[in-house]
């Protein structure tokens, strides 16, 4: 059975800061996230492709991830997360984008509200 992860801990660097390990590794994901949702190669050469799409499958027909029990729907949550918050997008194909920008506007709008209510 073919693991299903991330992989966003590159064994290539021995002596880097781990936290620019860490962002470069999330930033090479949120690339290949965005690539595999407007991909519509079946045959796409990028061997992360496929696999992305696997996981974007995944995500859609997982029956865990509601109560929270799927560690790979969390990781992609997570992921969409970090690119919701720097995506200008309109009509952005990456899953839960649109809800999370949009939770992220509230947020900051709520945050404005209580600074000048105080």
């Amino acid at each position: 059975m073919e693991k299903l992860g991330f992989d966003i801990a590159p064994a290539e660097h021995k002596q880097a800061n781990p936290q620019e390990i860490r962002n470069q590794s999330i930033k090479r994901c949120i690339q290949t996230l965005v690539h595999a949702c407007q991909c519509r190669d079946c045959h796409c050469r990028r061997p992360s492709c496929h696999k992305m799409k696997r996981v974007v499958q995944h995500t859609k027909n997982c029956w865990r991830k509601t109560n929270g029990g799927c560690p790979i729907c969390k990781q992609l949550v997570a992921l969409c997360c970090y690119h919701a918050k720097h995506c200008q997008e309109v009509k952005c194909t990456v899953p839960f984008c649109p809800n999370i920008k949009h939770k992220l506007k509230q947020q900051q709008l709520q945050k404005k509200f209580s600074s000048l209510k105080i």
